[in-house]
């Protein structure tokens, strides 16, 4: 069986189309992520020429997933779909360009996949862990163990969102900094004593952002390839505050030009450090792993189960 799967997110849309076996375990056929930046103008509303990017990155889409003739195409909206008041004509044009069966997902809902996807991933254990999934539009935070979800939030914290709201000048300005940092705390506050009461060890991190930070510890502090096909990555602390460091004290031209900076993520990095620095002090996290998978692969992995007959847990 084939599959392809669409996650139609706020900054970038993904494609991942897959080869199925008896056994469950796949090979990739196709995975891309193009940056559409849906939300530049905000998640209220679709822009014009956002509106013409999206439908023609899924244009280019429809041609590689017809090359590939999937028995299934299964298509993810989340946050700018969820609230742009134009997002019900933008999708009936996106199934008219790019067939495919079409789920609006709740925030919830986008955590529990983001879940799903991250445990194929990363050995979960009994410990609990935060899972932070950084999209353009929102943030889903979950602390969860290697049975279950104990506790989940989807906020409106995604780093279009942030970056909007307070980055305007380069480098950032500690004002800027002091401004969102005081926003975090009255929206993630007492959701940050929420997920502290359980207890997390470490920090998980599922998608662009981490990736981002991955490819950045992997090419600047260990000067080697980045290979973001590796299920897990493991990012030290202090490399995280170095990294950190140079981010908030650079230009957009310098980030574009670091190593392992993919040029539509020099935006939106250094409102994620901010994010991630104040998880990781709110919850006294002292560890850093980065998923390879996210909501994709939760997608099909709950596919899977349920066409076996299977329990999703």
């Amino acid at each position: 069986m084939r599959y392809a799967i669409l996650d139609l997110g706020t900054n970038t849309f993904h494609l991942l189309v897959v080869e199925v076996y008896e056994d469950h375990s796949f090979r990739v056929l196709y995975k891309a992520e193009e940056f559409v930046k849906l939300g530049e103008e905000g998640i209220h509303h679709i822009g014009q020429a956002a509106y013409q990017r999206g439908l023609d990155q899924l244009r280019r889409y429809a041609t590689v997933i017809a090359e590939h003739k999937p028995d299934r195409t299964l298509g993810f909206g989340t946050a700018a779909l969820r609230t742009a008041d134009n997002a019900a004509q933008f999708i009936d044009q996106a199934l008219s360009t790019c067939p495919m069966e079409f789920h609006l997902i709740s925030g919830e809902e986008e955590a529990e996949l983001i879940y799903l996807g991250v445990r194929q991933a990363v050995p979960l254990d009994l410990q609990p862990a935060l899972i932070m999934d950084i999209g353009g539009g929102s943030t889903e935070f979950i602390v969860a163990n290697r049975a279950q979800i104990l506790w989940k939030k989807s906020l409106p914290l995604g780093s279009t969102v942030l970056r909007q709201k307070f980055h305007h000048n380069e480098p950032i300005r500690a004002n800027e900094q002091v401004r969102l940092i005081n926003y975090l705390m009255d929206v993630f506050g007492n959701c940050c004593n929420e997920a502290r009461a359980l207890h997390p060890g470490r920090l998980v991190g599922a998608s662009g952002s981490f990736d981002t930070l991955a490819a950045l510890y992997t090419e600047n502090l260990l000067g080697r390839p980045f290979n973001s096909y590796e299920l897990n990555t493991e990012i030290p602390l202090r490399a995280f505050y170095v990294l950190s460091e140079r981010l908030l004290a650079s230009t957009l031209d310098e980030r574009i030009k670091m190593k392992g900076m993919p040029w539509f993520r020099a935006e939106t990095m250094v409102v994620a450090v901010l994010l991630i620095g104040f998880v990781i002090e709110m919850l006294r996290l002292h560890r850093i792993i980065r998923s390879a998978f996210a909501l994709k692969e939760g997608a099909l992995w709950r596919l899977l189960q349920q066409s076996s007959g299977q329990a999703v847990t």
